[in-house]
């Protein structure tokens, strides 16, 4: 049974988080508009043209999407490319989705969407006394700090200080509040996790840190959006003959391939398979190692 003290405590937050998106004219889209964008209020459609893709902008929070048109600032289909069995030697048709049209030019900003939102609007995490910690080799932390830019909240990016530079100039740029680098590449892992551990023993409740190994929200994100964007471009391209024969993803925490879940239950023959670096065969070896390809994860 929940606490009554616990309740009215998050309820107080709550209170305040309403308050202070109202003075920042802050409106937070639901899963439901990221996926289906024909949802999204005609008032904000009618300003994003207007408005960068990377702009720090809360209205961006709209193009939390698969389906940006950056011919027009709106929407159109999932962006996507098609690799034919002329190009691959495969005789498949092979699918990719395209992220790049995501604000920051990846969607690591929907799976920390999905773990951040949930907390705001349960009142479990304060905007007003608390920072968001994301820790990450790259691409979540960055998609962390960019909602946190959007929806007027204190940011901590942790992250390998052999990480690209440009990565900890963007975080600076957009008013991350502390950038973090750890000892590594994209493959130490471990020791971004050791800094998280060290800030909660050093700050307690000031923080909250968004692990995204251990957030439903990454994955739950990525079965509300991912899976039926991938859906309805299989539906667009299939022919009569066609079948869904496999969703291939990079592990990383686990967010992505999530998608995989959402696809079983439509296509229950479908086969999910997980990439990863060859120098790094976590799963395929139960090995590690150093690599750089950035944004996979291991």
């Amino acid at each position: 049974m929940a606490n009554p003290e616990s309740l009215t405590a998050k309820q107080a937050v709550l209170e305040k988080t309403i308050e202070r998106c109202r003075q920042r004219r802050i409106l937070i889209p639901t899963f439901a508009q990221q996926r289906d964008p024909s949802m999204v209020p005609a008032q904000v459609k009618n300003l994003l043209p207007s408005i960068g893709l990377w702009d720090a902008d809360p209205l961006n929070l709209f193009r939390i999407t698969w389906k940006n048109d950056i011919s027009n600032g709106l929407y159109n289909g999932v962006n996507f490319i098609e690799l034919p069995p002329a190009l691959t030697g495969v005789p498949a048709r092979i699918i990719g989705l395209i992220g790049k049209f995501f604000p920051t030019g990846a969607h690591k900003v929907g799976a920390a969407f999905g773990c951040l939102i949930p907390r705001l609007v349960t009142g479990e995490f304060d905007p007003t006394t608390q920072r968001a910690v994301w820790p990450s080799t790259g691409n979540y932390c960055r998609g962390g700090a960019f909602d946190c830019a959007l929806l007027a909240c204190d940011a901590i990016a942790i992250l390998p200080e052999g990480m690209s530079p440009e990565r900890f100039q963007w975080l600076e740029e957009i008013g991350t509040k502390e950038v973090i680098a750890t000892p590594g590449t994209e493959s130490n892992v471990k020791e971004i996790y050791d800094k998280c551990w060290e800030l909660r023993k050093e700050r307690g409740d000031q923080i909250v840190i968004f692990n995204q190994f251990e957030e439903f929200g990454n994955s739950i994100w990525h079965y509300a959006v991912t899976g039926p964007a991938i859906e309805e471009v299989f539906q667009q391209v299939k022919t009569p003959r066609s079948r869904m024969a496999g969703y291939i993803s990079a592990t990383g925490s686990a967010g992505t391939i999530g998608a995989g879940d959402y696809l079983r239950a439509q296509f229950p023959l479908v086969k999910v398979a997980a990439s990863e670096a060859l120098q790094c065969p976590t799963l395929y070896l139960n090995g590690f190692g150093a690599h750089r390809i950035e944004v996979i994860g291991d």
